[in-house]
């Protein structure tokens, strides 16, 4: 360690010589010129305060003669130096650390004052924004009380003058009725209360009435509530009753169908019953049966059934009820569909066609749909020639499906296991009879439907529907003639005829790709079910 500095005194160890210990003395010529390491302190003079001095030889040599005895003595003296000076080094630093916390403080209090003082001075500048206002009001209080003052003290004198008015016109009053006398005013005041009680009677007599018309009222509501639960009670019953018939119609269809299907007559019905020949034999002849068919021929005459009873109901004075009949239409196509969704052989050719006519059938089924629903939503206005088109271009796509894939013969007891129930995707609850409650906002004021008369030996369309080739669809449309007919339905078409196949292949229909009608896709449109909701 070294001290610089002028005129700074320096302690002399006591072991020490004249000041001079701690010096560098020059090389002696019989001195060792190996170097020991001492761990004694240099003190070095500054230059200024003293000058060079030649050395001592004998100062020197008294040096070396007394450094071991006294290094230990200056070893203890410089370690007490240095922790002295460790001490005054560690009271420094805890002095100026404290000056330091110091100014902080001083310069935190001068800001807390300097904030206090801008806090102080800016309520002092509310407070007297809020004087100054306060004063403002005063003044403004004061003018208006005074205002308030005038104006009562003009009240006072207004009211003085009426009242001095009114008590003149009260003592005039008294005067004039004691010159006419007591009998003038006697008979004014009876005809007054003579009047008043004529109107007390009068309004007591409303009063009464009222009140009898009010008790009628309620006598009435209380029928009208009875009548009313008989008439819930009635309508329960009767829907009921309509559930149960058509359980029974659709049983006894079934049954119908079935016979007819154990009778082999597959010829539609439409085509009179004047054939007595065996229409099975025709069927057979035409290739249209095999024992390795894939369609039910029971299936086939539920078709043919649906079909009839669709056009006999676009007849009818209801055509709401076209809706229904174009279902069972579609479930009959669902079923035959259903029928040919067996694994097939690989025969390529065989699965290009029937799946080019499997999309004929899904357009025409879907054109029956959409024919069927604007025939209903018109209510009739909608000529029933479309309809029968539609119907048409379905049967010739059915028939045409059934002589690729061939009709087979259902055993006896397949026939009491088939009850009719397949039904397409998404159709559950179309055929509620509950839901036939509220009707339809289209029929307007057509009138109601004919009561049930039950399934006759002999069909009902065989005069009235398009196939018939007794009628054109124009004869029988002569009683229903509120609705437009077309042309184009005085053209006589059925089942077998050849012209269906050409209006199938041709403009009637439209065609899809075979490859994206792989299945029968027939979702019935939400617009189909408003009357059920």
């Amino acid at each position: 360690m070294s001290i610089r500095g002028p005129g700074t005194p320096i302690n002399a160890s006591p072991g020490a010589q004249n000041g001079d210990y701690g010096r560098p003395t020059p090389k002696q010529l019989n001195q060792n010129n190996t170097i020991v390491p001492n761990k004694s302190i240099m003190l070095e003079e500054d230059d200024e305060g003293e000058g060079f001095t030649e050395p001592d030889p004998n100062r020197e040599s008294k040096r070396s003669a007394g450094s071991g005895v006294t290094s230990e003595a200056d070893k203890k003296l410089i370690e007490d130096y240095q922790n002295q000076v460790r001490e005054l080094r560690e009271k420094l630093d805890s002095m100026e650390d404290a000056m330091r916390k110091k100014e902080d403080e001083m310069n935190s209090a001068l800001d807390q004052e300097r904030s206090r003082s801008a806090t102080t001075n800016q309520e002092k500048q509310e407070w007297n924004d809020l004087r100054l206002n306060l004063e403002n009001k005063l003044a403004e209080a004061q003018n208006l009380n005074d205002s308030m003052k005038q104006e009562l003290q003009r009240v006072r004198e207004d009211h003085d003058i009426e009242i001095q008015r009114l008590r003149d016109d009260v003592a005039a009053a008294h005067e004039s009725a004691r010159s006419t006398g007591p009998v003038a005013s006697d008979s004014d005041l009876q005809r007054e209360n003579d009047e008043l009680r004529q109107e007390l009677r009068e309004q007591q007599q409303v009063t009464e009435e009222v009140r009898k018309e009010a008790q009628e009222f309620l006598l009435e509501m209380r029928q009208l509530s009875q009548q009313s639960g008989s008439t819930h009670e009635r309508h329960a019953e009767l829907e009921q009753t309509i559930e149960r018939l058509e359980r029974e119609v659709h049983e006894w269809k079934n049954r119908y169908a079935g016979a007819k299907t154990q009778l082999r007559h597959m010829r539609a019905s439409s085509a009179g019953p004047g054939i007595e020949h065996d229409a099975a034999k025709h069927v057979r002849e035409k290739g249209f049966m095999d024992d390795r068919g894939l369609v039910k021929d029971v299936h086939v005459t539920k078709f043919q059934i649906a079909i009839d009873e669709l056009l006999q109901k676009a007849r009818t004075e209801d055509p709401e009820k076209v809706i229904d009949a174009m279902k069972q239409v579609v479930v009959s196509v669902r079923r035959i569909t259903k029928d040919i969704e067996v694994p097939q052989n690989n025969d390529e050719d065989f699965a290009q066609q029937q799946a080019k006519i499997r999309s004929k059938v899904s357009s025409t089924a879907n054109n029956l749909i959409t024919a069927s629903k604007n025939f209903a939503h018109s209510a009739g206005m909608s000529p029933v020639s479309l309809l029968d088109t539609a119907a048409s271009h379905l049967a010739a796509a059915i028939v045409e499906l059934l002589g690729l894939v061939k009709i087979r013969t259902t055993p006896a007891e397949e026939l009491d296991d088939d009850d009719g129930t397949v039904t397409p995707a998404d159709s559950s609850g179309l055929f509620s009879p509950v839901a036939t409650e509220h009707p339809s906002t289209t029929q307007g004021g057509l009138p109601p439907p004919p009561p049930f008369q039950g399934l006759g030996g002999m069909r009902g369309s065989i005069d009235s529907s398009a196939y018939s080739p007794l009628g054109s669809p124009r004869q029988s449309a002569e009683p229903y003639s509120g609705r437009p007919m077309s042309k184009a339905s005085a053209v006589p078409i059925g089942l077998g005829h050849s012209n269906a196949n050409n209006q199938a292949n041709g403009q009637g229909s439209h065609q899809l790709d075979p490859r994206a009608a792989e299945d029968l896709k027939v979702s019935y449109p939400s617009t189909l079910d408003h009357r059920h909701h």
